[in-house]
């Protein structure tokens, strides 16, 4: 059954942004429509309650729509759910109150507690994630996010044993420089995904022959990010790198000049509904919106509608 579930995490998954109003109020329309577009594109599935989601600036109940949303909307795609809290009992207890999608959610992401980071040593670690896999009732993925999570990091080597967890089916790696590491100590066998969580290691998971990756391009490209992974699959490397490197130079004018806020910015302009980052997190300013849509423009983005 596991090696079956892990053929979904194949390609590239949206890590899907949370649409909010200009009033802050988050809007499961809009988000609905999102979904409904992605099912039309080449992307392998979507993941609810990442860093894209802003699941940090949302209550459980409003976590929870999210997820009863997504559950009803995202079709045949993978779908992936964000779970992870600062405690194994939260993180568990989150688990329990949306196994009502159980038939519904592939995979469950559980980012490292990290509030207490000194305490978060290996076998710390390794015991938190055991527990919680032993328990719920969904598998669950290893989700590794330094930047936003006070730098904790899961060992290669913890990684390598929780890898022989029969509930835990991968990881994705959103670190800059561990990815390599990963899948050397645990990629390469058909029971345990090594995902890249950024478009600046997609390739180099895919040159290791990774399974594709998480990456938050995808929310506003994500035909392009799924065609280079194809291409990838296909055997034309150098097709692949070359569509990856003018990818990667578009993305950098556009949704990717300034996190969230340009993401949506991006997806805004191309016809999704993503509205504005919650606060404190800005919105782009006019200058920028204008250059992104020049950008967009300049790269015939707009050619579609």
């Amino acid at each position: 059954m596991r090696t079956t579930l892990n053929e979904k995490l194949k390609g590239v998954i949206v890590p899907a942004a949370t649409p909010f109003d200009d009033s802050g109020q988050l809007r499961l329309d809009w988000f609905e429509h999102n979904l409904r577009r992605w099912n039309t594109t080449s992307v392998r599935g979507v993941m609810v309650l990442g860093t894209n989601g802003e699941f940090r600036s949302l209550n459980d109940d409003e976590s929870r729509s999210l997820i009863a949303a997504a559950a009803k909307t995202h079709g045949e795609k993978t779908l992936i759910v964000g779970v992870g809290r600062e405690s194994t009992r939260l993180t568990l207890a989150f688990i329990d109150s949306v196994v009502e999608h159980v038939e519904a959610i592939d995979y469950v992401s559980v980012l490292p507690p990290h509030y207490f980071a000194k305490a978060m040593t290996p076998e710390v670690l390794r015991e938190y994630y055991i527990e919680v896999a032993d328990r719920s009732p969904i598998p669950i993925l290893l989700y590794i996010a330094p930047e936003y999570a006070n730098g904790v990091m899961i060992p290669p080597a913890v990684v390598a044993s929780l890898a022989d967890h029969p509930n835990i089916a991968g990881i994705k790696d959103t670190s800059t420089d561990q990815l390599t590491s990963y899948l050397l100590s645990a990629g390469g066998r058909e029971d345990f995904s090594v995902l890249a969580g950024t478009m600046n290691t997609i390739m180099t998971g895919l040159l290791f022959g990774g399974p594709g990756g998480v990456v938050s391009a995808a929310n506003y490209f994500p035909d392009e990010c799924a065609h280079l992974v194809q291409m990838s699959f296909d055997g034309h490397i150098g097709e692949a790198i070359d569509a990856y490197a003018d990818l990667q130079r578009l993305i950098k004018l556009t949704g990717g000049r300034r996190g969230v806020a340009s993401l949506k910015a991006c997806m805004n302009e191309l016809g999704y509904r993503a509205g504005v980052p919650r606060r404190p997190v800005r919105p782009l300013n006019n200058d920028e919106q204008r250059a992104v849509h020049a950008a967009l423009v300049a790269a015939n983005k707009f050619k579609l509608f």
